[in-house]
C-alpha cells in the first residue's frame, strides 16, 4: 500500500520506489490527474431524455455550469418561451463532474406543464446545430401520491491543517485549512422518478444561525463525501464547505423529482455535528478543540452551559454593598 507523503520526502520516496519497481511514474501521473482542475459535467436536463408519463406538475432542472441563457424549448413542434429560472445551487452531476443546477419556469400557469405532450429543450450552437438537453413527453396531468424522504444516519465533518509551505505547490493543497465532509443517508423515493434522475440539496448551517451552504447532487448512487485518510489526506472531496471549528454545524437534506410541484413529501430530518480538527504531515499541532470533540451527527439539540460568574466579581459586589450599607448608617447617625 502506498503511503502519501509530504513533498518535502517526495524525492526520496520517488527513488525508493524507481529502485524496487519502477512504478512510481505510474502513482506521479495519476496524483497530477487528481489535482486538475475537474472537468465540468456536459449540459443536460431533468427529466431525462426518453421519459415518459411525466406528471404535469414537474419542474424541469437544466444542468449547466452557467446560466442556461438562449434555450429553445418545443412543446409540441410550437415554440415557447422560457421566461426565467431559479438557481437551486453548485454541485455535481454523478460521473459527469460539477455543474450549477436551475429550475425553469414555463407554461401558461407557472410551473405546470402541458398535458400529453412532448416537450424538447435544446441550446442551439454557433454552428446552426443545437444540442438537445432532453425530450420528454408528460400524462394527462397530476397526483399527489407522496413519495419517501431521505433518511440522515450519520455525517461528519474534519478541518485539515497544512504546511503553509505546501500552498499551491501542486500538491492539490490551496490554503493552510481545508475541510472535508461525509454523509451517510437513506435516499429519497420518488413515484415515477429514477435515482439518477433525483435531484438532492444538501443545506449545511450552524446550529446557533448563520450562512447556509448548499450542494445540490444527482446520481444513481448516494452521495458520501471523503474523509480524510492517512497523514496526508488530498483535499479532493466534491464538497468541501467553510467551516469554522468553533461552532457545530446542521445538516438537512431534500429530495425533488417527477411531480415535485404537488406531491406532499414529508420534510427530512436533522443532524448537527462538531468539526474534528486534525493537522496534516509537516504541519503545526491543530488547536485544541473548542465546543467538544468533532463528533457523528446526531438527531437532537444540543444546548450549551449556562454562562459562568467569577467569583472576583462577586467578592466585588459584596464589598460595594457593605460599603454603601455603612455610608447609609454613618448618614443617619
Amino acid at each position: 500500500m502506498l503511503r502519501l507523503v509530504k513533498p518535502a520526502r517526495r524525492g526520496a520516496v520517488i527513488a525508493a520506489a524507481m529502485i524496487v519497481t519502477g512504478a512510481f511514474l505510474v502513482v506521479e501521473s495519476s496524483s497530477a490527474r487528481a489535482c486538475s482542475p475537474a472537468q465540468a459535467a456536459p449540459l443536460t436536463a431533468l427529466p431525462k431524455i426518453g421519459a415518459t408519463g411525466v406528471s404535469t406538475a414537474t419542474s424541469i432542472v437544466v444542468l449547466s455550469p452557467t446560466e442556461p441563457f438562449g434555450l429553445s424549448l418545443l412543446v409540441n413542434g410550437q415554440n415557447v418561451a422560457v421566461p426565467r429560472w431559479t438557481a437551486l445551487g453548485s454541485g455535481v452531476d454523478q460521473g459527469e463532474g460539477p455543474t450549477s443546477f436551475w429550475q425553469l419556469w414555463i407554461g401558461a400557469t407557472p410551473g405546470l406543464l402541458d398535458g400529453t405532450a412532448e416537450y424538447v429543450l435544446s441550446l442551439p450552437g454557433n454552428d446552426g446545430g443545437a444540442t438537445v438537453l432532453t425530450d420528454f413527453t408528460t400524462a394527462a396531468g397530476y397526483d399527489k401520491s407522496a413519495g419517501t424522504a431521505p433518511n440522515l444516519r450519520e455525517f461528519h465533518l474534519w478541518r485539515v491543517r497544512y504546511p503553509v509551505a505546501d500552498i499551491a505547490s501542486g500538491n492539490c493543497v490551496f490554503a493552510e485549512y481545508q475541510t472535508f465532509i461525509t454523509v451517510g443517508y437513506d435516499p429519497a423515493t420518488i413515484p415515477n422518478t429514477e435515482p439518477s434522475s433525483v435531484v438532492q440539496a444538501f443545506a449545511l448551517t450552524p446550529q446557533t444561525g448563520g450562512t447556509q451552504q448548499t450542494f445540490v447532487y444527482t446520481g444513481s448512487d448516494p452521495f458520501t463525501g471523503l474523509a480524510p485518510v492517512g497523514d496526508y489526506p488530498l483535499p479532493l472531496g466534491e464538497w468541501q464547505p467553510d467551516l469554522d471549528p468553533t461552532r457545530m454545524y446542521c445538516l438537512t437534506l431534500s429530495a425533488s423529482g417527477d411531480g415535485n410541484l404537488a406531491r406532499l413529501s414529508a420534510p427530512g430530518n436533522q443532524l448537527c455535528a462538531n468539526v474534528t480538527q486534525l493537522s496534516a504531515a509537516g504541519a503545526p499541532p491543530a488547536p485544541e478543540q473548542n465546543g467538544g470533540q468533532g463528533d457523528a451527527g446526531c438527531g437532537c439539540s444540543t444546548v450549551g452551559p449556562a454562562p459562568l460568574i467569577s467569583l472576583p466579581s462577586v467578592a466585588g459586589m459584596i464589598l460595594v454593598a457593605s460599603t454603601l450599607a455603612v455610608r447609609r448608617r454613618r448618614r443617619s447617625a
